[in-house]
């Protein structure tokens, strides 16, 4: 009896892990389709760019949230990471833009980040993961 309760707490805490790291990845999605979207209108990307900037924004999308799930609580080891990420977007992100978008691209960053950081605090973190969620809110620094 004892053997089977016990199996069936690992295979609910398999189902659990597993659903969580499905959410994570449904956050970056969104979290990355939300600043492409913002980006494409904004700097007006034919569709090679728009594709690009799309593949950019998921990889950054993804380790900024690895990186806010792993340091949560520490947000100076956030914005660090985070800000070490953003500087491999920007330099992507020079090699795909003309110099004018570039230029536009290094002029608004500050108001992406805020779009970012409005998007994280109302999107799929309420109530999943309060800890994530706040550090999302307050991490990194689109550069």
């Amino acid at each position: 009896m004892k053997k089977i309760l016990v199996i069936a707490c690992m295979i609910f805490g398999s189902a659990f892990a597993a659903s969580a790291q499905g959410n994570l990845a449904t956050i970056a999605q969104e979290r990355a389709t939300n600043l492409s979207h913002q980006m494409i209108r904004e700097f007006r990307l034919n569709n090679y760019q728009s594709r690009k900037i799309s593949e950019i924004n998921l990889f950054v999308a993804q380790k900024m949230l690895s990186i806010e799930q792993e340091y949560a609580g520490n947000q100076n080891k956030i914005k660090e990471l985070c800000d070490g990420v953003c500087a491999i977007r920007d330099t992507k992100l020079e090699n795909i833009l003309s110099t004018e978008q570039y230029n536009d691209y290094y002029g608004s960053r500050k108001i992406l980040l805020a779009l970012d950081k409005e998007f994280m605090a109302n999107t799929a973190y309420r109530g999943n993961n309060n800890n994530v969620a706040s550090a999302g809110a307050t991490a990194g620094n689109v550069n």
